[in-house]
């Protein structure tokens, strides 16, 4: 014996739970004692760039909040570092080629604190005008910091 209506409350079922389990939540602003709301987390990221002695790229993660603030990476890469050049083709990347654990990561950043990830890249016989990228691969606070820079 089949019932017409078993097909239609499974598929009723199935949007159902769907729509109720699935979506990112945003939790509510803090509250100060004075009613008024603050954000979370208050991240502030800047990339210098030394063209001194081959090219050293530095971006800086700073927590100007008063809780700690945790970042989390799906595996080993924290970051990248690559460059553009004027046309926009990127002619470098720190990451390409290298290799990094499959293993979820976090990072913690007390109050007032920063994170600092910094590298390198020998660039020899690069000559003009440039773009560095900087990209803080956090799922839960991703960064992008863009500066221009010279080679002579």
């Amino acid at each position: 014996m089949r019932n017409p209506l078993v097909i239609p409350l499974l598929v009723a079922a199935s949007v159902a739970f769907a729509s109720s389990s699935s979506g990112h939540k945003q939790s509510p602003p803090e509250k100060k004692q004075d009613g008024s709301s603050q954000k979370k987390a208050a991240l502030a990221s800047s990339l210098a760039v030394n063209v001194r002695d081959g090219v050293r790229f530095t971006l800086n993660v700073r927590n100007n909040g008063t809780r700690m603030v945790e970042l989390k990476f799906p595996n080993g890469k924290t970051h990248d570092f690559y460059v553009l050049d004027e046309s926009g083709r990127e002619i470098w990347r720190w990451s390409k080629g290298r290799m990094f654990t499959q293993t979820l990561q976090n990072k913690l950043i007390k109050a007032k604190e920063n994170a600092v990830f910094a590298d390198s890249w020998n660039a020899s016989n690069a000559h003009g005008k440039f773009t560095a990228v900087a990209v803080l691969a956090s799922a839960n606070h991703p960064v992008e910091e863009r500066v221009q820079f010279a080679l002579r």
